[in-house]
């Protein structure tokens, strides 16, 4: 566990190192403030006993209110069945788009509408006690419906997909310490995987004038200091990808 913030009431926390190897890394977070907590991204059946005993230290289950899956793939809600019995008060948010898909991840005899919150296109606030967060859409960034998550209390944007990187192996750190260095580990997947420039450019504008300390996506290094956030900010606004490159 990588403690990003803890103020005594506040605390994110990432969980960096639980996948095996032979599959591709993820991130996974909790936010805590005060007595409620929110899990994000939480990843698939790989990662989750593990998970769960990590998040065990820091927010006992029965203060997750939140499970928060930014978009539908296999590393992000590949457990779900799973964490919807392991956190019974936890209402789970995924974008609207995905909402009629989940029945599939779930038994036949499964009523999960009672404690599905869909996220609807244009994002939205929710609480954890007196923090407000915010879901903003990040739509085909690679996903049709796809959303970011803003923590003001501690300046924090987990960004999901967007700013992933794939170290090289015998290359591992925490938080990148060159921007200009780390680029090239996220410039292939973004070429592969974001839809186009016009997508990226739209997500830019709603994040650029947040107050943002640190990034963390779902796959590899976070990005921390806001001249690093900056430069990865005019990378990504400026980067051809998706369709730009298709022909």
């Amino acid at each position: 566990m990588l403690m990003i913030y803890n103020d005594g009431k506040h605390k994110v926390a990432v969980f960096r190192e639980l996948t095996p190897k032979g599959a591709v890394q993820t991130n996974q977070l909790t936010i805590v403030h005060g007595e409620e907590a929110l899990l994000a991204d939480p990843g698939g059946r790989v990662v989750f006993s593990k998970l769960m005993s990590e998040i065990s230290v820091i927010a006992p289950a029965t203060k997750i209110k939140y499970i928060f899956y930014t978009h539908q793939d296999p590393d992000v809600m590949g457990a779900a069945a799973s964490w919807y019995t392991a956190l019974p008060n936890a209402k789970i948010l995924l974008p609207e788009i995905w909402a009629r898909f989940i029945p599939h991840l779930f038994p036949p005899d499964t009523n999960i509408t009672e404690r599905l919150m869909p996220i609807p296109d244009n994002g939205t606030e929710i609480q954890l006690s007196d923090c407000t967060l915010k879901l903003i859409p990040a739509h085909f960034l690679h996903s049709p419906g796809n959303f970011s998550l803003y923590d003001p209390c501690s300046k924090t944007l987990f960004s999901g997909d967007i700013f992933a990187s794939l170290l090289p192996p015998g290359t591992d750190y925490d938080t990148a310490p060159d921007i200009d260095q780390h680029i090239q580990y996220m410039e292939t997947f973004h070429k592969r995987y974001m839809a186009s420039n016009k997508a990226l450019k739209a997500w830019v504008a709603k994040v650029k004038n947040l107050d943002i300390e640190t990034i963390i996506p779902q796959h590899g290094a976070i990005i921390k200091s806001k001249p690093h956030i900056e430069k990865a900010l005019q990378w990504l606004e400026n980067l051809q990808a998706g369709i730009d490159l298709l022909y």
